[in-house]
């Protein structure tokens, strides 16, 4: 009998092939339906918007660049519309930025994060930032209240998706309040007081090192006042420093580099100043720099602001123009507190037993229980070795781990600062005089403000307090149960650092020195070397009558004056003709179209671990301290101890032997990356700037369309700052440097020039992401007159009825 047909075997394949046709078309309308979503996120910056607390009109007009340029009948509207125009461009990076300060990043990223979230609770960031809202003048408080106003009518007001990061973690803004505004100096301050850090680094060497090589890691002064080591640390514990060190969050990290330099007119085209800035930080996308200009009937400010904050921290207001450096000051001091061994929940002190202050914090973590901290404080400040997570638990097995604790002192910490009133007053000084009184109040973290103003004048004032301490110069933790390294004061104002209108007619700054031997108040023992400042003042006596593109110009100097003190000493070293005949010719131009620099680089990369590797690795510290290039050269030039490889027996390397075995080993690295052929390498092609969104640049492919990088010119000690870490997967990567630069002309301020980057907007749907990146690579600077000169597209903002 005949068999029907079966057929349905053969239909599986069709309707599988349909199924999953219909799956991926869905996905993909999905996909784009997310996209077209998220785009909605991108501001309103055309037409009109009426809203509530407005006084009058305001309009913004923002031109090819994305940069707005507000206009308004008072001073409250302006800053109201700042608060909008920030919330429109940085709103997630504003809301990062106070998460961080307040420890609440757990809230939103879970337990990864509360190590962080504790440390930021023990200093209460947050707390002193309230303290100093509540304690404010009114007119620094009306200011405030009005940006706040502002941020939160766009934050009511607005329509379509938030930017991208707040639907990636399900999170919600909340109201922004003046103490949100006044964290971001506390957190910035924190990163430019870098010496608390630098103390921990050094502590938990000392149980490896002698005093002697711990000080030439650091290039301390010989003449610089201090305790020695064996009786200040014997009872550390390494294990507790590195743990309180892993937990301060990134944003608080020490970075610390910046260059300034002004000219009276004697010395300039016009026959009126110039002053030129470019301040040094982590790169990261968005910047921390906004660039605005603020036009009222009474005031005008332009410069770089950032996000969250409503004031000009570098700029002008129409008479004064201004910038900063970091002074490099020890302005902090990690105290050992010993616990009262009759009773442990108490410390001791030079009056005898004192109870510890203390709070309760509560932590909320996404995904998990919320944690309850207790935070102390002893009389120099909060207990840090509280505020650290899972260590705590290795801390029990550990010898006399609980006859202790570190207590952080920092002028940063101190409830009453005074800072952001010594901004606002700034902001609004007519003349260079003017700006000086307004530096009085100006407290943490010290910093060498330069300013100069339309009628002649320049000045610079190392500004902030400076702690008078009994004994001892912060290098390094000291004992806490005596008055013995207490401070005992701050250095008054008028004995400051400072020039005004200087015989010579140029002042210069690049985180050297900024006193001379004579100098009689201990300002720190960690200046930076003087290769960029010398280098300035080098083109400076090049220039006859100097002009803003001078400037501009010396701003992209990238002379490596590091790589001409140090080839002299290593290359007579090595036999290898070619590398001996490539770098003896060069003349130490951190150029990315070259191989120079990158063979150098590379080297001194390989010169730094054979030097120093071998003694770090015996410690059990896998943290290298990279030393200041002047210490390196002086090791190898001496033949130093340091050249010996301690892990080898039987024979004593000596300098040659390192810097031999490092070539090889760069060339080696060079080759397997780059090809043999060392013509075809280029410096550019491993030393990118690259700037990653704080969120998306943490997830895999995403990274790669949000990531913005950029070859660049530079090294760690050009004008032209381009730092790289020396380690990792990227060694070479270019991660601090000049995220702003700016050059005023007094005789004309709209003349003046700026650039940031990598773009205004933080959103990666806008086209000014990134749009800054490659000019800023070039320093192609540009005005914001009144009026913007290309096409602009205008926001008008109307009271509501």
């Amino acid at each position: 009998m005949r068999q029907p047909k079966q057929t349905t075997p053969r239909r599986w394949p069709r309707r599988l092939g349909l199924a999953v046709g219909s799956l991926v078309l869905l996905l993909i309308v999905g996909i784009a339906g997310a996209l077209v979503w998220m785009r909605t996120s991108l501001p309103q910056i055309e037409g009109v918007v009426a809203l509530p607390g407005l006084q009058s009109a305001v309009s913004i007009s923002r031109d090819d660049k994305g940069i707005p340029r507000i206009k308004a009948e008072s001073e409250g509207d302006a800053l109201f519309a700042l608060g909008y125009v920030h919330a429109q461009d940085r709103l997630w990076q504003m809301e990062q930025m106070r998460r961080v300060g307040a420890g609440r990043l757990s809230e939103v990223l879970g337990s990864a994060t509360l190590d962080y979230d504790r440390f930021m609770r023990t200093l209460g960031v947050h707390r002193l930032a309230q303290h100093s809202y509540e304690t404010a003048s009114p007119e620094l408080k009306a200011a405030l209240e009005r940006y706040a106003d502002g941020v939160n009518v766009f934050l009511t007001q607005r329509r379509g998706a938030l930017p991208p990061e707040f639907n990636l973690l399900w999170v919600e803004p909340e109201p922004w309040t003046p103490a949100d505004t006044l964290v971001w100096g506390r957190l910035m301050g924190l990163q430019l007081s870098g010496n608390w850090y630098a103390e921990l680094a050094r502590a938990r060497l000392a149980r490896h090192f002698t005093a002697e090589q711990i000080e030439e890691l650091w290039t301390a002064e010989p003449a610089a006042r201090h305790v020695p080591l064996s009786q200040t640390l014997q009872a550390l514990d390494e294990t507790r420093l590195a743990a309180i060190q892993s937990a301060a969050p990134e944003a608080i990290r020490p970075r610390l580099a910046s260059n300034i330099w002004a000219l009276d007119g004697s010395q300039t085209e016009s026959g009126r100043p110039l002053l030129a800035n470019d301040p040094h930080l982590g790169l990261s996308n968005p910047g921390l720099w906004y660039l605005v200009r603020i036009d009222t009937p009474t005031r005008i400010l332009v410069g770089a602001t950032t996000p969250g904050v409503p004031l000009m921290l570098i700029g002008h207001n129409g008479k004064v123009a201004w910038g900063f450096t970091t002074t490099h000051s020890d302005t902090a001091d990690i105290f050992i507190e010993r616990l009262d061994p009759a009773d442990p929940t108490r410390y001791l002190t030079p009056e005898g037993s004192a109870t510890f202050e203390s709070r309760k914090e509560i932590i909320r973590v996404r995904g998990g229980e919320p944690v309850t901290l207790t935070v102390r404080s002893t009389r120099h400040g909060p207990v840090i070795s509280d505020g650290h997570g899972d260590s705590r638990e290795v801390l029990a097995t550990l010898p006399e781990a609980d006859a202790q604790v570190l207590a952080l002192s920092a002028t940063i910490l101190r409830p009453e600062d005074q800072t952001a009133e010594a901004f606002f007053r700034m902001n609004r000084a007519d003349t260079a005089a003017d700006f000086r009184e307004a530096l009085r109040n100006f407290q943490a973290p010290q910093q060498n403000v330069g300013f100069a103003d339309t009628g002649g004048d320049i000045g610079i004032v190392s500004a902030g307090l400076v702690p008078i301490r009994r004994q001892g110069d912060g290098f390094l933790p000291v004992p806490g149960w005596t008055s013995a390294h207490d401070w005992a004061g701050f250095v008054p104002f008028e004995e400051l650092p400072q020039r005004f209108n200087p015989a010579t007619g140029r002042i210069v700054n690049a985180n050297n020195s900024v006193v001379d031997p004579g100098y009689p108040h201990f300002l720190g023992r960690e200046f930076d070397t003087a290769y960029r400042a010398r280098r300035i003042a080098d083109r400076l006596d090049r220039v006859e009558t100097a002009t803003l593109p001078d400037m501009a110009s010396i701003q992209m100097d990238s002379v490596s004056s590091g790589a001409r003190e140090l080839l002299p000493v290593i290359l007579p070293m090595i036999g290898d003709r070619e590398t001996r005949d490539l770098l003896s010719e060069w003349d130490g131009t951190m150029d990315r179209a070259r191989p120079e620099p990158l063979l150098y680089s590379a080297w001194l990369r390989h010169i730094q671990q054979r030097l120093l590797g071998d003694e770090f690795a015996r410690a059990g510290n896998a943290s290298l301290h990279r030393p200041r290039l002047p210490v390196m050269a002086r090791m190898l030039a001496e033949d130093s101890a340091w050249c010996d490889d301690v892990s080898t027996t039987g024979r004593r390397e000596n300098c040659t032997d390192i810097v031999r075995a490092a070539l090889a080993d760069a060339l080696a690295e060079l080759r397997a990356a780059h090809g043999s052929d060392s013509a075809g390498w280029r410096w550019g092609d491993a030393h990118e700037a690259r700037f990653s969104n704080m969120v998306l640049g943490s997830i895999p492919l995403i990274n790669r369309l949000t990531d913005v990088a950029v070859p660049t010119d530079g090294g760690d000690d050009t004008v032209n700052r381009g730092t790289s870490r020396f380690g990792g997967s990227e060694p070479y990567r270019h991660v601090h440097g000049a995220g702003l630069r700016a050059v005023f002309d007094l005789s004309d301020l709209d003349r003046s020039i700026f650039v940031q980057a990598p773009g205004q907007s933080g959103n990666p749907f806008s086209a000014h992401y990134d749009d800054l990146a490659q000019r800023w690579s070039e320093v192609a600077g540009f005005p914001i007159p009144p009026q913007a000169e290309g096409p602009a597209k205008t926001l008008h903002l109307e009271p509501a009825r």
